[in-house]
């Protein structure tokens, strides 16, 4: 900006008498720089002083663009709880995976399942329908339980996954997959507690999928051999 466009100040007022034609208006980038305070200290002098000068275009400006520099700031300063990102790394790095795996497979042996239990007399006539089962892989286990509105073409699965052999291990984070065949149905991930959540569509051939990618090793679950609800 022209020094010479801004005329002297009134001593008494802080401003100048009048803002001529012969005024410029500094642009919106310039204002950018003057509000982060990243431009030079002659060309913030300028500014300041075409600000007292009276200009309010340029003061709405320099305004909007305060609150903006305060936003970001503030946003610059937000930590993202760890918990968080690593559920969202978690979740790229399932749309990442390959359906085939190179873990070593653990397969899950099916040791309990609650419709061999006898009913209770009138339990057939309720609206919701559910159905435990309970597998064995390995060190793990997968304790699952199946929920069925009746009338609903949707099924919920809630789950857990625990070591047997060492239950304070963390499972935390863990995708759970559930395919039909080669193709994926829908993917959870595993809570603090290794507990899960999906709903889906009953279908034929359900496997439920596990990675554990620090053992080496991947858990399935056949659900297309269970009894079907």
């Amino acid at each position: 900006m022209d020094p010479e466009a801004v005329f002297p100040l009134d001593i008494k007022t802080g401003k100048s008498h009048l803002m001529t034609e012969a005024v410029r208006h500094f642009d919106i980038t310039e204002w950018a720089d003057y509000v982060r305070n990243t431009d030079s200290s002659d060309q913030h002098r300028l500014m300041q002083a075409h600000l007292q000068g009276g200009c309010s275009r340029c003061e709405r400006i320099k305004s909007l663009l305060s609150k903006f520099a305060a936003v970001c700031s503030r946003e610059a300063s937000y930590q993202i709880p760890r918990a968080a990102e690593q559920q969202v790394k978690a979740m790229i790095g399932m749309a990442k995976a390959p359906r085939r795996s190179a873990l070593q497979r653990l397969w899950a042996t099916l040791v309990y399942d609650s419709v061999n239990d006898p009913q209770p007399v009138g339990v057939r006539g309720t609206h919701q329908i559910n159905r435990q089962v309970l597998f064995h892989a390995g060190d793990y286990s997968v304790d699952l339980r199946f929920e069925h509105e009746k009338g609903s073409a949707s099924m919920v699965l809630v789950g857990q996954i625990a070591n047997q052999k060492t239950p304070d291990e963390m499972l935390a984070n863990l995708p759970v997959i559930l395919v039909a065949g080669n193709r994926e149905v829908t993917r959870s991930i595993s809570n603090t507690f290794g507990e899960f959540q999906l709903e889906y569509v009953p279908e034929s051939d359900l496997r439920l999928l596990v990675p554990l990618e620090s053992r080496g090793q991947e858990l399935e679950v056949q659900l297309g051999k269970t009894p079907q609800l």
